[in-house]
């Protein structure tokens, strides 16, 4: 009869082995939990970099600004992961894009050095001891992770932007001259055979552009996808808290106004905002001869409904509201604020005041500061030619005469500057 196989010994050991593997698994899993969440932190940081660079990337007067945006970057790792700033010195990215600039590693990196539209962020690597997985031979995990952001670059799309859809913009036997920027229309647009409109940036429709194609330089891009109001960050109403009411602005400064006629004679306005309430027939009249003069620096003129006691916003869908009739041959010599929250704008309407805006002759010649009526018309009627350098955002333009002119030189030290757009992360 034969002795049963003792097998104690061989369970001991298998038991041993199973034991071991568990072990080193646990570990491990212990170490991967701690790499992930290590991960997690530092994908945050990354994010929260970029975005915060691509914030900072450009000043408020449009000009970009690597230095800012690059120490934004950093100061966000250092206060979301720990990142020292010593680290970036050593850092590299095979990824990095075409711009390094010299205040930067190459760990954080710009697609132009002119007009960047990208920031690339790559988070200086950070390595996680595994205390457990040295026992599998794994002494650490190394996490590196990046993240890029998308923006569009601050300022106008358009220096001439003529935002109501649905309706055919007729510019007759006007000319519509910019130099500095671009030329779009809302709905569509026609001009005569005497009529242009000519830039040296693009010209965009809505929808169709009528009249002799040589009459547009460049040739229009129709078909195009409307544009929102640009300056729809502005906060309007403005605020009319400090100001008072008051008749003769020659003389007595920013407030409250209600119709006024301004002398054939030079009126100079103080720095400040000027609020001109009331309803249909309410002006400011410089419809005088070429001694009428209207001067100021800082100024903001802004067109409301409700009475000088009482300004209010003008209803929606649309209310006639207090306006500028400037058809004479006086002047305008007015230049906005460069700092505040009206910076840039010489002259606004409330976004649902329907007046019409009256410019002719040489009424706007010397004029800075963007022009915005979002729910009026601006009216170019005579024969001569305004010259300007202030952005113009109107519903719609109309122009009477042969030839009827407007000619912009964009100043963008002296128009509104909106904030960059879309800012998104894309990687």
């Amino acid at each position: 009869m034969s002795k049963q196989r003792d097998e104690h010994g061989a369970v001991a050991i298998i038991v041993a082995v199973m034991a071991t593997t568990l072990f080193i698994v646990a570990a491990m899993v212990v170490d991967l939990g701690l790499a992930r969440d290590t991960k997690r932190q530092s994908q945050n940081a990354a994010d929260a970099s970029a975005l915060a660079a691509g914030n900072k990337l450009y000043t408020t007067l449009g000009a970009v600004d690597f230095p800012t945006a690059v120490s934004e970057a950093k100061s966000y790792a250092l206060n979301n992961f720990g990142v020292p700033l010593t680290a970036w010195d050593s850092c590299t990215d095979a990824a990095k894009l075409s711009y390094v600039p010299s205040s930067s590693t190459e760990c954080i990196s710009f697609d132009s050095s002119t007009a960047p539209t990208l920031v690339r962020v790559r988070v200086p690597t950070e390595s996680v001891e595994t205390n457990l997985g040295a026992v599998a031979g794994v002494q650490q995990i190394d996490i590196a992770t990046s993240a890029r952001v998308a923006l569009e670059p601050p300022g106008l799309p358009c220096i001439v932007c003529v935002l109501g859809s649905g309706q055919t913009h007729n510019l007759q036997n006007g000319d519509v001259l910019v130099n500095g920027g671009n030329v779009h229309f809302n709905g569509s647009v026609s001009v005569s055979a005497n009529g242009l409109v000519v830039t040296d940036g693009d010209i965009t429709v809505e929808g169709t552009a009528a009249g002799p194609l040589a009459n547009y330089t460049p040739d229009p891009d129709t078909g195009r996808p409307p544009i929102a109001d640009p300056l729809a960050y502005l906060s309007l109403p403005p605020d009319m808290t400090s100001l008072s009411v008051k008749t003769n602005p020659c003389t007595q400064g920013p407030g409250k106004y209600g119709a006024y006629a301004f002398p054939n004679s030079l009126c100079t306005l103080t720095p400040g905002l000027y609020v001109i309430a009331g309803g249909s027939g309410v002006e400011w009249d410089q419809t005088g001869n070429a001694s009428s003069i209207l001067r100021g620096t800082g100024v903001t003129l802004y067109f409301t409904c409700g009475t000088p006691t009482t300004p209010v916003p003008c209803a929606a869908p649309g209310q006639a509201g207090a306006t500028l009739d400037a058809a004479g041959n006086g002047r305008i010599e007015i230049s906005p604020p460069t700092t505040g929250p009206l910076k840039g704008v010489s002259i606004a309407y409330d976004r649902e005041n329907t007046s019409t805006l009256r410019m002719t002759g040489n009424g706007i010649s010397s004029m800075t500061g963007a022009i915005y009526t979002l729910s009026g018309q601006l009216q170019m009627n005579g024969n001569g030619c305004t010259q300007t350098n202030s952005a113009i955002v109107v519903s719609s333009i109309e122009m009477n005469g042969n030839p009827s002119c407007l000619s912009v030189a964009a100043d963008p030290n002296n128009n509104p500057v909106p904030p960059p757009s879309d800012l998104y992360l894309d990687q």
